[in-house]
Formats: structure tokens, sequence, C-alpha cells
């Protein structure tokens, strides 16, 4: 079974004169001071969530802020804020113990990520320092490593970390100091929509759980992250079960500007290669957003039957894998007898998925195995539902 959390309003009660003269249209103002809540992950006991609070400080100024907050999952506590930069202050992940949470903030410049020890208290410890960013970090199994995404320049990123760093840094600089802002495009992936793609890679770096050692572990000339949200859900890569690799989604890694043939990816934590092992390669669609079973013996992702369709059906795809991430059989279509696209998803228990996907004008919450008569039962409907996380027993 599992159990809902659920956030409440008080709703006071008036007289039907009062009500209709209190009655106005809705203005951007009052758009702009909702408080928008993102991004809850319940802790591994299931007692705790800690989640992002966003609020508009100056809308002509476009200044906002973002904190994280922590309720408890009885709703008998009183939520609170846990940090007050005064910045942006995202993507809280738990450590594995639940001691700890890591997340990502911009208070001192450029993104990094920081520490915030639970039993300690007191101020959050800054992890990375790295030139060109660090964020959506995760844990590895046994919180002995993190893993995190940053944009850098391919041509520096076989160098050692220090060496490149540098470099990094060095062709930043060089480029914000130059008073000639024009752009110079040598290939033909040069924006996606409205965004410039620019000249770096969103690599996977690896550090140890107090920050040293950092390193790219996908070095070269390919994203090994989405370049759009049409091929992201969640954070989209992975510690295997046994924390020695990472699983991710890579961009096509030929002709990305016309090809939805993203793969899922395997390598290892100390990788220096450029090539990537392809766990997905038989698939010439899209294939993203890796998650392994709680006890590390499946892998679940999405993916699209029809090479070059960005608008194609995602079915959900479950493959027998080892603790290093490799799998060990052909992979099974979920989704195949259920007209559903899959949005985001997360394993409930070893035998059980929940996913959202859209149907009838709402995003509703199904649960994907463990019936007989091959139904989706309807956790929640009404509305859109969305931001999945699990508990480590899976009863949250």
């Amino acid at each position: 079974m599992f159990r809902s959390l659920f956030v409440t309003a008080l709703v006071v009660a008036m007289t039907p004169l009062a009500e209709a003269a209190d009655k106005r249209p809705m203005t951007f103002d009052d758009l702009m001071a909702f408080k928008r809540v993102a991004d809850p992950q319940i802790s591994p006991d299931g007692t705790q969530v800690v989640y992002e609070v966003t609020e508009i400080l100056d809308v002509a100024a476009n200044k906002k802020q973002t904190h994280l907050w922590l309720a408890a999952t009885d709703g008998k506590t009183p939520p609170r804020p846990i940090t007050s930069s005064g910045k942006r202050d995202a993507h809280g992940r738990w450590s594995p113990d639940g001691t700890k949470i890591l997340f990502e903030s911009t208070r001192g410049g450029t993104p990094q990520l920081y520490l915030l020890d639970l039993k300690i208290g007191g101020e959050a410890k800054k992890l990375t320092d790295i030139a060109t960013g660090a964020g959506t970090g995760i844990w590895s199994p046994d919180g002995s490593h993190i893993a995190f995404v940053s944009a850098v320049y391919p041509e520096f990123s076989e160098l050692p970390y220090a060496e490149s760093n540098k470099k990094n840094k060095e062709k930043d600089d060089a480029i914000e100091a130059n008073p000639v802002k024009a752009k110079v495009f040598t290939r033909l992936f040069y924006r996606h929509w409205d965004e410039y793609v620019g000249d770096k890679r969103q690599h996977l770096f690896v550090c140890k759980a107090d920050g040293t050692d950092c390193h790219d572990a996908t070095p070269g000339n390919r994203d090994a992250y989405p370049t759009s949200t049409t091929f992201s859900v969640g954070d989209d890569f992975v510690f295997s079960p046994d924390g020695k690799y990472l699983v991710f989604t890579a961009v096509p890694a030929k002709g990305e500007a016309w090809s939805t043939n993203h793969d899922v990816c395997r390598v290892s934590l100390d990788n220096k290669s450029t090539n990537w092992e392809a766990l997905t390669k038989d698939n010439l669609a899209a294939d993203c957003s890796p998650k392994f079973s709680p006890d590390g013996k499946k892998l679940a992702w999405r993916a699209q039957k029809k090479p070059g369709h960005e608008a194609d059906k995602w079915d959900l795809e479950v493959a027998d894998s080892k603790p290093d991430g490799s799998l060990t059989g052909k992979p099974s279509d979920m989704m195949s007898k259920h007209d559903l696209s899959v949005n985001e998803f997360c394993w409930g228990t070893d035998q059980k998925i929940l996913f959202t996907a859209d149907q009838a004008g709402y995003g509703v919450l199904f649960e994907l195995g463990g019936q007989s008569d091959g139904t989706l039962p309807h956790l929640k409907g009404g509305g859109s539902v969305g931001s999945l996380s699990r508990s480590s027993d899976g009863r949250q």
C-alpha cells in the first residue's frame, strides 16, 4: 500500500453577500504573489520532505529567490525553511543515511554544490568550486561519491581536472571581456527553439562526498545530459547499484540536429574515454531517464519507437540488470497494451512502477505491475500530478 501526502488549504466560509463583494478579476500581480512549490524529495525513512519554495521579490527588477523547506510527512509539524541565502537554493537531495541534504546554490555567484548537515545544523558547507558551475547533484548508493552536471568546453575535457578547469575559466573570462558579442557557429545544431546551445557540452562530473577528487567522467564533444526538456524527466542520470558506474541519457552521437536517437549510456566513475557504452543501441529512436529498481536487479527507462519523431508516444522499458548497471536480458515494453504516453516515473517496489500520463486533459498518477488482468489502477486523478519521489522502503 502507498500512503499519500497531501497539502491542504484552509477554506474560510463567507456569506454569499460578502463573497460577491470581494470577488474581482485575477491580476498579474496576484499571480506573481504566489509562492511556487517544487521538487519534493522524501527522506530515506519516509518521515520528512525537502522541497523548493520560490517567491518573486521584485517584478520590475525581475528578482526572485528560491529556498529549501522541510516538512513532516505526517503533517503534525509546521513546515520550516532550512536555507535563507536570498538567492537560488534548489535541487535538494537526501544522503542515503538521511542525515545530510545536498543542494545547488547561486549564493556565491556561479551555481555550486553545497551540503547541509541536519545533525550539526548551522551554515551549509560548499563542496564544489568548478569554474563552469555545478548542478543536479546526486548521491552514490553508499553515500561515498557525488555526481553532478557542468557545461564545459569539450576541447579541454580530456585534460587533468585542474588544467581543464583553468582553461575553461580563461576562455569564459576572455569571452566576457571581449567587447564584440557576435556569435560564430561552426555546427548545425546551434540553437534549440529559443535558446542558443553554444560551444559547451553538458558533462557528468564525479567527486568524493567531501568534494575532493573531482573529475570529468564523460569527456568528449558530446552531451551526457539532455539539451532539450523533450528528452528529460527528473535527474536523467543515476549511479549503478554497486556505485561504480554512471548510467545516463546521452544526446545522439551523430546528427543531433535532426536525430532523436538519444541513448541510455554507461561509464565507470574513473572513465577517461570519449566512447561511451550504449545500453540501448538497438533502438534508433529516443531512450532516456534510467532508474534502477530498489533491489538493483532491474533497470527501467522511457523509450520512443519512431526515429526522428519528438512527439512520439513514450513507452516504459524494463530489463534485468547486474549490480554494475549492465543489462542481462532484452527489454520488455511495459506499455504495449496501454494507449498512454509515460511522463515521469519512479519505482514503488521491486515489482511496481508509478508513473504520470496525460489523460482527458489531466495529469494522472498510475500504478504499473502486479495486476494479473493488466489494468492500470489510478492512484490520483484530477488536476495535474508530478515530481514523484519515494522513501527507501517504498511505503511513502
